[in-house]
């Protein structure tokens, strides 16, 4: 028995991971992971939301320019399609008496007819006759 040795009472040399911190170093890195993809949804979203308001906002300004260059609508509220890029949105005017020759007009782009929640407004002073 001189050249049998035992490794009894002797502890091995570990190499490697236990199953134990491989799943922990898992779970970790997947907690880490939905919270990068949860981030990039909502930085997404607000993207765009941010390009709707612009382009609500170039609506509201274009459609403006249109009555200040055009024949100002009688005095209430008028609505109406005024599309941009690939976004339907609904003008509605409210033209008011502001004193003198001057006309208040004030544009609201909403999403669609059924909204309420307004994207962009802009009030101009315009004259109620059309230019030649």
């Amino acid at each position: 028995m001189q050249g049998f040795t035992t490794t009894l009472g002797c502890r091995s040399k570990q190499t490697g991971f236990t199953l134990v911190e491989v799943l922990v170093a898992l779970a970790i890195v997947s907690v880490a992971l939905a919270a990068f993809v949860r981030l990039s949804s909502q930085s997404i979203q607000s993207q765009q939301l941010l390009e709707q308001a612009q382009w609500a906002w170039l609506a509201a300004d274009n459609s403006a320019a249109e009555l200040a260059l055009g024949k100002v609508p009688e005095l209430g509220m008028h609505q109406f399609s005024c599309p941009q890029d690939s976004y339907e949105f609904i003008c509605r005017v409210l033209v008011r008496e502001s004193g003198g020759d001057l006309r208040a007009v004030t544009v609201q782009v909403y999403a669609d007819v059924h909204s309420e929640h307004r994207l962009a407004s802009l009030t101009t002073l315009v004259l109620p006759h059309s230019f030649p």
